[in-house]
């Protein structure tokens, strides 16, 4: 194997991840909708708050997201609603999960 080998191969793995986490990150602006619902982007490189500790997002693992805790030298996945704050432009906005619409209504409520 030589170096143009060894080039190739390293760029046909970074062009599959980038791939890879394009169509996560589309599912899961997809399913949650957090932009719509909060303004939220939720990219690789966004700036996240869970249960206080700051973090960044580095990659995706599915329908979670792989996050790099400032300090810390492994990261981790987090759910992307799961006590989970993001940075935008307005500040810190918390994400809420997505509503079940098979979920039963409050007692009381008007139906």
């Amino acid at each position: 194997m030589n170096y143009d080998d060894d080039l190739e191969d390293r760029l046909a793995a970074e062009y599959q991840n980038r791939q890879r986490q394009t169509g996560d990150l589309d599912y899961i602006r997809r399913y949650y909708g957090l932009e719509r619902r909060h303004g939220i982007r939720v990219a690789i490189g966004g700036r996240i708050r869970s249960s206080g500790q700051e973090g960044q997002i580095v990659d995706t693992s599915g329908h979670y997201l792989m996050v790099q805790f400032d300090g810390d030298e492994q990261p981790v996945r987090r759910h992307v609603t799961s006590n989970m704050e993001y940075a935008t432009a307005a500040g810190w906005v918390a994400a809420t999960p997505v509503p079940d619409p098979y979920a039963a209504a409050p007692a009381g409520a008007a139906q």
